[in-house]
């Protein structure tokens, strides 16, 4: 998030004094099923307008690794086979 806010910013010539984000993961029970929540605290510090700070709140809700993460998400596992290993 915050090397999407700062590529924003400077492309949008929006001088920041702060970028910080505070993750704090959840899992939650959802219905017999565990399901992974994010809080995130976004800190654009002073000094911006509220049209600067609207820009790059979006940017950190539509970053690419918040689009990876708000779907579901699934992981398959293989162990490779030593070398040489019959």
């Amino acid at each position: 998030m915050v090397l999407t806010m700062s590529a924003v910013a400077e492309h949008k010539q929006i001088k920041v004094a702060k970028l910080e984000v505070h993750v704090e993961p959840r899992v939650e029970e959802d219905h017999g099923e565990m399901r992974s929540h994010f809080v995130s605290r976004v800190d654009l510090g002073p000094g911006l307008d509220k049209r600067e700070r609207t820009i790059l709140f979006n940017a950190a809700r539509r970053c690419e690794v918040h689009k990876l993460l708000s779907g579901p998400i699934s992981f398959d596992f293989t162990l490779a086979e030593e070398a040489g290993a019959a």
